[in-house]
């Protein structure tokens, strides 16, 4: 009995400590409520990020570039400022003032600017310093070509007669001569392909994890395109020309003529002839006792995408 009569008295007295802790949560909750509502002034220090700066021109970095601005608003706008790390823009276009040797930003050029960085229900007071000096470096600029580091696996049958990079095949980059030196091309990242048989269009990304921070990329990605087509196999049997026999001598060979096999596109097919072709065997390349001219392919079709000559080896007499 008694211990029944213990537990009911421990029930209440939790109960009336939890109504408690209740109200007193609620005050606190309206009370804060009451404080964010109201107006408050205070000053915010805001790091200071550069904006539309000349391509030439490299900005020092400087941990003096802080604007401390005084502004006022109400109190739930000033909890953004507390949580997030604020930044403000200068734009060296409109607000700023080259020098030989810096850019000046001052408040009498550049408030409004600031001014339109904040909320309309922020009322911005005072900006310090009214002055902002900015030193810089001459940037060397330089065109170099965009490399695809691109594997295609075509589907039997298929292929492409160019592989090409548009959108653009180079791209501007800038930064102190010493370090643009030693870049003579830029990589796009791996892209693989297997089993193709349409045509690629792909956004690639530059591969730029081994470029110096102090460098920019004015573009960190291209677009590939591959133009994928049914080929086929054709055979055409061209004839040998023999070019720099001595006036001295006459000579004979055998066979007259070579089979090329070559690769291309059903579209291309039609089109290719036997004047698109020319295989010459080079007397001045004979090795002494040898009795037999070697062909070379000197002319081909720009439309074809492999080729080869049914044999290496062209045989010859000297009649005269």
């Amino acid at each position: 009995m008694i211990a029944l009569k213990s537990k009911l008295l421990r029930a209440i007295k939790t109960k009336k400590i939890n109504v408690f802790l209740l109200f007193v949560l609620l005050a606190f909750i309206i009370l804060l409520l009451s404080k964010l509502s109201r107006d408050y002034t205070n000053t915010i220090i805001f790091n200071v990020i550069s904006k539309n700066a000349p391509e030439e021109a490299v900005i020092l970095k400087d941990p003096s570039h802080k604007l401390k601005v005084t502004f006022s608003t109400y109190g739930f706008k000033w909890l953004k400022y507390y949580i997030i790390k604020p930044n403000l823009e200068i734009d060296f276009v409109n607000d700023v003032t080259k020098t030989d040797s810096v850019y000046i930003w001052s408040t009498a050029k550049g408030f409004s600017t600031i001014n339109n960085q904040f909320d309309k229900t922020e009322k911005v007071i005072s900006i310090n310093p009214d002055t902002l000096r900015f030193k810089y470096d001459e940037n060397s600029v330089k065109l170099v070509p965009v490399i695809a580091n691109v594997t295609i696996n075509y589907s039997p049958g298929f292929n492409a007669l160019e592989e090409k990079i548009t959108e653009p095949d180079s791209v501007k980059i800038l930064g102190p001569s010493s370090l643009l030196d030693k870049i003579n091309y830029l990589s796009t990242k791996a892209f693989n392909a297997e089993d193709v048989r349409v045509p690629i269009s792909e956004t690639l990304e530059l591969d730029l994890d081994s470029i110096d921070k102090a460098i920019n990329v004015t573009r960190k990605k291209i677009s590939f395109k591959s133009n994928v087509e049914k080929f086929t196999e054709g055979t055409l049997s061209i004839p040998i020309e023999i070019i720099n026999v001595p006036n001295t001598i006459t000579l004979t060979h055998f066979p007259k003529t070579i089979n090329v096999y070559y690769f291309t596109s059903l579209k291309a097919f039609k089109d290719i002839k036997m004047s698109d072709f020319k295989v010459v065997c080079d007397y001045n390349e004979l090795s002494n006792n040898s009795a037999y001219l070697t062909p070379k392919l000197i002319k081909k079709p720009v439309s074809i995408k492999r080729v080869r000559m049914q044999q290496q080896n062209v045989e010859f007499i000297i009649t005269k």
